[in-house]
């Protein structure tokens, strides 16, 4: 039955007032609740942050990570452990491509998995790699034909090797040369045109040079530009080898059969594909008309010096100049021909080279982050070497499965996770141009230039035991050296591992740390010792190259290497074994780190940047030294090239003013990292987007002139000056002789110096939200 209300004169239907005071009741609800919830984010954001869980997302946002991991982590890498994985790595031959390729990535998943990561995945690509079907040869033949001499086709001690590959440049075309031998000292520019300047026709002509001074691949395109039919290649003993004796196997010196194998290309990444991942579904160019930067049409062999000794002996013609001369026991010329018992004889260079299209893989392992799992902390090493490879890249894995192991059992305990992802990746087919790093990164390209907070690289851990060298971003110098300066050096006779510190307690302070020995290890400059260690220019020889120069990705390359400022030691280019077949697990056990303390260190520095970059709340950029750099770099170039620039009206006055806003930028945000309110993880999280997305801000997306892909405006190498890295793109321009016209250059002077400062000056506004700060 219904009951009429009365209120007041109105007669109310009890319907609506009964929906009328729902309403009413819902939004005092609603308040309510809204009340309560402010009252939650005014109490968040105004305590002292104690009440909150240790395991809740918003403390470990908030807070830096426990004090004991730091420690752990470093005590917990065992010199033993890496040395084990070295010996079972170097079980098998290492080519990319090859059925131990596959194999190699197998075992790497599986240990990994074992080793506690929380995913770990096979990534394939078919690429193009190149392998001789046939043993290349170099012979000498008579005027009527008759073969007299045959150089060797693998080093001594391999002939039974059936996994061995024998002597070859990657990527050589295939093809026969005969002609009279000339000497061109390194094959640059520059020794070719000395020769010529003497009156040496190198048309029709074989070029024999020596390792070193400018890479594989821009020996042959010079040779080339010459008109010379081929080219061979030696390692020579003056760099290499003891001329005196002995040589491998009584020492680490290169013996006379040892050659130096590697890839004549100058890009990165697949061939077929450039710019984009070597996918099934991919579009390929045709595999038998590859073009890349660094290849020539002219056949390339490399030979042990042994060989080389036998070729050019007897060569006619002047004297080689003094700085050309090296370590065979004779004086050299320059040819053309022979002389004396090798008159009129010719050298014949056979290639037989394919370029196939092959699988590669990559191996990538993840630890999940327990609180930003969307920021990932790259590490990586590649696995593929040319026979054994145990400098070149297995004593790099070695630690990396050590990492992993240590890494892996601290998250299986429960105990500790990192609060950022931390990715690991063995990367395939490097040696052939850094090619598994290059088609990963391509394919997840979109997801990297967002998340990736560093990437830290280990290809060579350990080429000698001497010191450490570091190189990389400016923005991770403090992390690294941080890292240095808690890691026991592995002079030190206190050193030891595990097991021998946990029966002493914690270190007692006595021992020499590993930037200790870094500092007496840097040269004087002017006479004082320096006050702290080397931190070098990034280079492009390794899987770094596709993350710091193409994507802006700070990263930061690890090896220990030698000191050649040390008395009694001669110092060589590399270690001699580089690329052959001696590279194997009894060369580094006997002659470059026999008890692995080298290895240790490495390892212990490569983890601690990682816990750094992965668990400290704010990320641990070095914001001042990237200025400093920046400042460096514009000095370098008013110092080189001031007088000239002025001299054709070129001011940087503008480029001095986005220099110096960055720098006050710079010094700006680093005052505000310790003054921001670390306990708003939204204000934790919008500094860390700044310090992450500054080094992409160098990027630019229209490309730079030279080698494709290689984006850095600030940071990288010059074309022209091997002594330089400030403005590559502007050194380039001011450089390039190629550009005979005034007017163009200058137009090109003047497009580059606008580009790079446009570039810093967008920078700036990373740092300070487009000038709303």
């Amino acid at each position: 039955m219904d009951v009429d209300f009365k209120d007041g004169n109105r007669k109310v239907d009890k319907r609506q007032f009964l929906s009328s005071s729902w309403k009413q009741l819902a939004i005092v609800g609603l308040v309510a609740v809204l009340g309560v919830c402010l009252g939650v984010i005014i109490g968040y954001f105004s305590r002292g942050g104690t009440a909150l869980p240790t395991d809740s997302w918003e403390y470990m946002l908030t807070h830096e990570g426990p004090s004991w991991v730091s420690q752990r982590l470093i005590d917990d890498i065992s010199a033993a452990n890496i040395e084990e994985n070295l010996r079972l790595l170097t079980q098998n031959t290492r080519l990319a491509g090859t059925e131990a390729d596959l194999e190699g990535a197998q075992y790497i998943r599986d240990r990994w998995l074992a080793n506690g990561l929380d995913h770990v995945m096979l990534t394939p690509y078919d690429v193009a790699l190149s392998y001789p079907t046939t043993p290349n040869t170099v012979t000498m033949t008579t005027e009527n034909g008759t073969v007299v001499f045959t150089g060797r086709r693998i080093e001594e001690g391999f002939e039974n090797d059936p996994d061995a590959v024998t002597y070859y440049s990657a990527y050589s075309p295939p093809g026969q040369a005969e002609g009279d031998l000339v000497f061109a000292n390194h094959g640059s520019m520059e020794d070719f045109q000395y020769l010529v300047d003497q009156g040496v026709d190198l048309a029709g002509k074989i070029a024999i040079v020596k390792y070193g001074g400018v890479g594989r691949g821009d020996k042959a395109v010079n040779a080339e530009k010459f008109r010379a039919l081929g080219v061979i290649v030696y390692s020579d003993p003056g760099d290499y080898g003891n001329p005196d004796g002995p040589n491998y196997p009584e020492t680490w010196f290169l013996s006379g059969s040892g050659v130096q194998r590697g890839s004549l290309n100058g890009d990165y990444g697949d061939l077929l594909t450039p710019g984009y991942p070597a996918k099934e579904y991919a579009y390929r160019t045709d595999i038998n008309n590859i073009t890349a930067t660094g290849l020539a049409s002219i056949p390339t062999q490399p030979i042990g010096w042994e060989d080389a000794a036998t070729l050019m002996r007897h060569l006619s013609g002047s004297a080689a100049p003094s700085d050309w001369q090296g370590g065979l026991g004779f004086n050299y010329s320059v040819g053309p021909g022979f002389v004396g018992p090798y008159a009129n004889r010719k050298v014949n260079l056979k290639v037989t080279n394919q370029n196939v299209l092959r699988r590669t893989y990559n191996v990538i392992g993840t630890i999940r982050g327990s609180v930003e799992p969307d920021r990932y902390v790259l590490y990586g090493n590649h696995r593929d070497g040319w026979v054994y490879g145990a400098v070149d890249p297995a004593s790099g894995t070695a630690c990396m499965m050590e990492i992993t192991r240590v890494l892996g059992a601290l998250v299986k305990s429960g105990s500790w996770r990192p609060k950022r992802t931390i990715v690991f990746g063995s990367w395939g087919s490097e040696e052939f141009g850094l090619i598994g790093s290059t088609e990963w990164a391509e394919e997840y390209v979109k997801t990297l230039t967002q998340r990736a907070v560093a990437y830290i690289n280990v290809d060579i851990a350990v080429m000698a035991n001497d010191t450490m060298r570091v190189r990389g971003s400016k923005l991770l110098q403090k992390a690294t050296f941080d890292a240095t300066k808690k890691v026991p050096s592995h002079e030190s006779s206190l050193v030891s591992d595990v097991g021998d510190r946990k029966s002493r307690g914690t270190r007692t302070g006595l021992e020499k740390t590993l930037y200790e020995t870094m500092v007496e290890n840097t040269p004087a400059v002017n006479g004082q010792p320096a006050e702290s260690p080397r931190y070098l220019e990034m280079g492009r020889g390794s899987d770094y190259v596709v993350f710091y120069h193409r994507l802006g990705i700070p990263s930061v390359d690890l090896m220990f290497v030698q000191n050649r400022e040390k008395p009694g030691v001669r110092p060589v280019p590399i270690y001699p074994a580089y690329h052959t077949a001696f590279d194997t697990f009894d060369y580094v056990k006997r002659f470059i780190d026999p008890d692995f303390k080298a290895h240790q260190a490495v390892a212990r520095v490569a983890i601690e940047t990682v816990r750094l970059l992965a668990d400290s709340m704010i990320i641990p950029f070095d914001l001042l030294a990237f200025a400093d750099k920046l400042q460096a770099y514009l000095t370098g170039v008013r110092t080189e090239h001031g007088e000239m620039l002025t001299a054709q009206g070129v001011s940087l006055d503008y480029l001095e003013s986005a220099v110096t806003n960055f720098t006050s930028a710079a010094v700006r945000l680093d005052r505000k990292t310790g003054d921001v309110n670390k306990l708003n993880p939204l204000e934790v999280r919008a500094l860390n987007d700044k310090l992450l997305y500054l080094e992409r801000a160098f990027i630019d997306p229209l490309g730079l002139p030279g080698p494709p892909f290689l984006w850095h405006v600030a940071a990288g190498f010059s074309r022209f000056n091997s002594s330089s890295a400030a403005f590559p793109s502007l050194t380039d321009a001011i450089l390039d002789e190629g550009m005979a016209n005034p007017a163009q250059r200058l137009d090109a002077i003047n497009k580059r110096l606008s580009v790079i400062t446009f570039t810093i000056q967008s920078a700036v506004s990373i740092l300070e939200d487009a000038g709303t700060d």
